[in-house]
């Protein structure tokens, strides 16, 4: 069922053509990034963390390496199981080419749902194009899931709604405030039902939904709290429960309390934070602009979105609020469905500013007053939606590494260019030579540039990002005597066992200084194959040196260098 008629659209936007767009655009989602990964461009943050860890589990199966990324990624053994399925040189294109499928699955639930203009403007939509080609995480699973759990709604199908918002916070901790604000977004279209449904509703249909409110915002808030402040501490790698206490948040307070006190009691300060940080609002524009703030129509169906919106604008990290990441996924279902059904009131709206402004205007000039008002509606219709599609496909081709975008055919971003995507002779070298030159062994360590990830080298027990366990030892955490029963008896006591430890150097270090220099995940801006960050240059190359004088290069070629401990 349509909720508003896109007949001017349809009639410029011809089947055939429009099927032609949304394909070519959808396969360039699921594709280019599998060829970015044959052509090794794919990076250790993140792709290599996972297939590291995933290929651990695949190995020996233990809870606390779901946890060695830093997060309670509760789906981990089930990724690890389906990893583990693939032969070891092709399951990391399991991942990449999966992730790419599911990006691009609601082009066609909103294809059959709302039309060609609907589904155009998601594939177009820059934060998915973000998602798809930031490698792997698990954060994508996000966007198929929040547009289920609309649809569903609309539908009327509050099981399948709640079970997928439920789903949310098995993706990742942090998203179990997501799953709470789900049940908030209930709660209230329990009540408003007439924000979400242009029917009134049945009895029956309003008890499930405050029984879904409810269950959604008690497991919601209860895992998160479970996730950070017992989970986390306990068998991950950090000391502090929640977000208090890090150097993201840490400016709010020192705990819960009052952070929820400066949020509450002190929103200008607040406002002044973001307003002050141009990310923060090159975010947003991001976000809310490539959509012509079309979403901002229907606030209530944000709420689903507040709480990665409000980690976005809260954090003092840059990656949470780096458009180009995968931290604006939880953004896209709630944004693009605001949008699409908030496109009669922009409609409206944009009719009555041209009646005022534009139409007399044009009658004055004898331009538009021949034709009759039902032309001139149509006209209007036609102009609208054109303009706008026209307006989000400017922001595709500004931002996107797509085949029509302008970063495609530049060599301005090294991972966004078309030579990204094409494998070289000096790719296959560099290929060959790892695999050659460094033993597939998974107790051999081994160090890796940031930008130079490859499946050989992450199969290991220790996989590690320049420059740790060059000039001093990483502590490989052994958490193997840590069980349930100690987790329970830290959750009552707060006793936690002790971490073993051993102290492990990097075997072999893998270097290319033709790629972005990268020191742990800190990039030096790197344009148009130069490194811009002349004091992060110097750092990176300082490492480099001091790396030669500890170990013995086996290979060198062409600026690729592979070097084994002495």
């Amino acid at each position: 069922m349509n909720y508003f008629s896109l007949i001017a659209f349809n009639q410029f936007f011809k089947k055939k053509f429009g099927i032609t767009v949304i394909a070519a655009l959808s396969l360039s989602l699921i594709f280019l990034p599998l060829a970015k990964l044959f052509s090794l461009h794919s990076s250790f943050y993140d792709l290599g963390i996972f297939e590291s860890i995933f290929y651990r589990i695949a190995q020996t199966p233990d809870v606390h390496l779901s946890l060695a990324a830093g997060h309670v990624h509760a789906l981990f053994p089930i990724y690890g199981y389906l990893y583990s399925l693939f032969p070891s040189s092709l399951a990391p294109y399991f991942l990449v080419g999966f992730q790419g499928i599911l990006l691009a699955l609601p082009a066609l639930f909103l294809f059959r749902r709302f039309g060609f203009f609907v589904s155009f403007i998601y594939i177009s939509y820059y934060p998915v194009w973000a998602n798809a080609f930031f490698d792997f995480h698990f954060d994508h699973l996000i966007v198929p899931l929040l547009f289920v759990f609309y649809l569903a709604l609309l539908d009327r199908r509050i099981v399948l709604a709640v079970f997928c918002a439920t789903f949310l916070m098995l993706v990742k901790e942090t998203l179990a405030l997501q799953t709470l604000a789900c049940g908030v977004f209930l709660l209230i279209i329990t009540f408003r039902n007439k924000s979400l449904w242009h029917e009134p509703i049945d009895k029956f249909v309003k008890y499930k939904l405050l029984a879904g409110s409810l269950w959604l915002i008690i497991v919601g808030g209860g895992y998160f709290i479970l996730a950070t402040h017992f989970i986390l501490p306990y068998y991950g790698f950090v000391e502090s429960a929640g977000f208090h206490g890090g150097s993201a948040f840490g400016w709010l307070g020192n705990s819960l309390t009052e952070m929820l006190s400066t949020i509450i009691l002190s929103p200008h300060i607040i406002i002044l934070k973001i307003l002050s940080t141009p990310g923060k609002l090159t975010y947003l524009v991001v976000a809310f602009g490539l959509l012509a703030f079309i979403p901002l129509f229907r606030p209530l169906l944000l709420i689903p979105a507040l709480p990665m919106l409000a980690i976005a604008m809260l954090s003092e990290s840059p990656e949470h609020y780096n458009y180009n990441s995968h931290y604006m996924a939880g953004l896209i279902a709630p944004l693009v469905m605001a949008f699409t059904l908030s496109l009669s009131q922009a409609k409206n709206v944009l009719s009555l500013l041209y009646k005022k402004f534009i139409y007399p205007f044009l009658y004055a000039r004898n331009i538009i007053s021949r034709y009759s008002s039902e032309s001139q509606e149509v006209l209007l219709r036609s102009s609208f939606y054109w303009s706008l599609g026209f307006f989000v496909l400017v922001g595709h081709i500004l931002l996107s590494p797509s085949p029509i975008s302008r970063l495609f055919w530049s060599d301005k971003v090294w991972s966004y260019s078309w030579q990204a995507f094409v494998p070289t002779k000096r790719d296959t070298m560099i290929k060959s030579a790892m695999q050659i030159n460094v033993p597939a062994h998974p107790k051999v360590s081994v160090t890796t540039q940031n930008t130079l990830n490859f499946s050989h080298l992450a199969h290991r027990i220790l996989y590690l990002p320049f420059p740790l366990g060059i000039n001093e030892p990483y502590k490989l955490i052994d958490t193997s005597n840590q069980n349930w029963s100690h987790f329970l008896s830290f959750i009552k006591t707060g006793y936690k066992v002790k971490k073993n430890g051993i102290d492990r150097y990097a075997d072999y270090v893998v270097l290319d200084l033709k790629r972005p220099y990268f020191l742990f995940d800190r990039g030096c801006h790197w344009l148009y194959g130069e490194c811009h960050d002349k004091d992060m240059e110097t750092r990176f190359l300082d490492w480099v040196a001091l790396t030669r004088t500890k170990y013995d290069t086996i290979f060198e070629k062409d600026g690729f260098m592979i070097l084994k401990r002495q």
